[in-house]
């Protein structure tokens, strides 16, 4: 009867280990995960601020209503690319 009562305890034991185990590995991937993600969306916010200073400097040395128009809408569109991408960032480290 006592050998009943040891096996059922080391399978309970050994349950509870890989059930921890896994959760261990399910955190880890998921950490890994997050942080290619915001690796990702950081590179993606420097290139947005980059185009976004490339469109006003462009606009300063536009010439023609044509390309003044242009640049003034990459001006804007890369604007809104960039605070966008600030938004996604702050929820992702809030979240």
């Amino acid at each position: 009867m006592s050998e009943q009562i040891v096996i059922k305890q080391k399978s309970s034991t050994l349950g509870f280990l890989k059930r921890w185990g896994a959760a261990r590995a399910k955190e880890a991937r998921e950490r890994a995960l997050k942080e290619a993600y915001m690796q990702e969306l950081t590179a993606s916010i420097q290139d947005a601020y980059m185009e976004w200073q490339n469109a006003l400097a462009n606009f300063e040395h536009a010439v023609g209503k044509d390309m003044i128009d242009y640049y003034a809408y990459r001006i804007k569109a890369s604007q809104i690319r960039y605070d966008y991408l600030l938004r996604k960032a702050k929820e992702a480290q809030n979240g």
